[in-house]
């Protein structure tokens, strides 16, 4: 029997967001296959005291943020990223930084009190150079998270051993910029038995007979694109309705009159609700502009509404792109928002006067359970370390 490898994880922050659920999930997936997974990170409250806790059977050691993250952000500030250098890190097989921020990164970088066997890194979005962080904001703050979060993007690839993508965009980036070993590894879900369409409508609260459509997620750039899909079918399905979930209240200020009486905005769901309200619809919307953004990101979304049985309708922009023909019950949109209106309308109108077409969730699962996923992740630790002495 193996030995257990003894990994670090050095992330940025523990919100329960956006890449949170991508490094804690596989956290969780490599301690049930028997590893040693602790996860460093910084909690961005100044109040708050160094402490260990355990989460999901994970050990989660976290330090507090100093002062000054109005003119820093916790992310990158310089004194947390010093702090964290100077840290007690007992020694690794497997030191996998997350996120390019200088606050976990720089300890990750400058390796003398971090000593590992290899240095990992985990790339899962563009932020720099045409990503995220595209359109120039004036002050000194955002200036200092562009400059910190470009200088590791650039950096990152060439300095660690391996690096972990979502998406093959990402991978080809990664090996442009030096890096030795790319493999990708996509978001996922952990599989279980969704409730009936009735029973999660009514549990929401939702229309018991309507045709469904729904978004869910807090990266809501396109949401107009639902809006408008929705209000140009009113006359067309009388019984047609858009559930939302996770965006502020304020984008209903996006929708038609018309769209908007046809909204059921249920706000931040928990995430045991968020599998109900993926139950509960007939297809799972995912519009994605064409932009270097989207083309790197693998959204996480694509396999949840899978994962309750519900289809997808999802624009054909990077690694959705990639695998939406592998799977029938994805629609496919094109890549603009003429081909997204265009392709809401053909699959809303081939679900009504059909159905939606069964998801096989045993097949999703053996594609994208965290549990499969974690599996590669240590698969790829030991063929690299394979070649080093114990």
């Amino acid at each position: 029997m193996k030995e257990p490898l003894r990994i670090h994880f050095l992330v940025d922050s523990t919100g329960e967001t956006g890449t949170y659920f991508r490094f804690h999930n596989l956290a969780v997936g490599l301690a049930r296959l028997g590893q040693s997974v602790s996860v460093f990170a910084c909690d961005h409250d100044t109040n708050s005291q160094t402490r260990t806790i355990e989460r999901d059977g994970v050990l989660y050691r976290i330090v507090p943020s100093f002062r000054g993250q109005s003119f820093f952000t916790a992310s990158n500030h310089p004194l947390n990223a010093l702090a964290r250098c100077l840290a007690d890190y007992p020694p690794c097989d497997i030191a996998h930084l997350f996120q390019p921020h200088l606050s976990a990164a720089l300890a990750w970088d400058w390796r003398r009190t971090l000593p590992a066997r290899l240095y990992f890194y985990d790339w899962d979005d563009l932020w720099s150079d045409g990503g995220l962080l595209a359109k120039s904001v004036p002050g000194f703050r955002p200036w200092w998270f562009q400059t910190c979060t470009r200088w590791g993007e650039r950096r990152f690839p060439a300095r660690a051993h391996h690096v972990t993508t979502c998406s093959r965009f990402l991978a080809d980036l990664a090996a442009k910029r030096g890096a030795r070993a790319v493999t990708v590894l996509h978001n996922g879900f952990w599989p279980f038995d969704p409730a009936s369409k009735h029973i999660a409508r009514q549990q929401l609260g939702l229309q018991p007979d309507a045709l469904y459509v729904g978004f869910m997620g807090r990266t809501w750039a396109e949401i107009a694109w639902c809006f408008e899909a929705v209000d140009q079918n009113l006359d067309r399905h009388p019984h047609l309705r858009f559930a939302l979930c996770g965006p502020p209240p304020e984008v209903l200020q996006l929708a038609s009159t018309g769209a908007r009486e046809r909204t059921d905005f249920l706000g931040s769901l928990a995430p045991e609700r968020t599998r109900l309200f993926a139950a509960a619809l007939d297809l799972g919307l995912l519009p994605l502009e064409d932009n270097l953004f989207n083309r790197s990101r693998f959204p996480i979304k694509f396999a949840e509404y899978m994962a309750a049985g519900a289809a997808v309708l999802c624009s054909e922009v990077g690694e959705c792109a990639e695998l939406a023909g592998d799977f029938p019950w994805v629609f496919q949109a094109g890549s603009t928002r003429v081909d997204w209106l265009a392709a809401f309308q053909q699959t809303v109108d081939w679900i009504a006067a059909t159905s939606a077409p069964p998801v096989d969730r045993n097949r999703c699962a053996e594609r994208f359970s965290w549990q499969a996923l974690s599996s590669e992740l240590l698969t790829c630790y030991r063929s690299a370390l394979s070649p080093l002495p114990p």
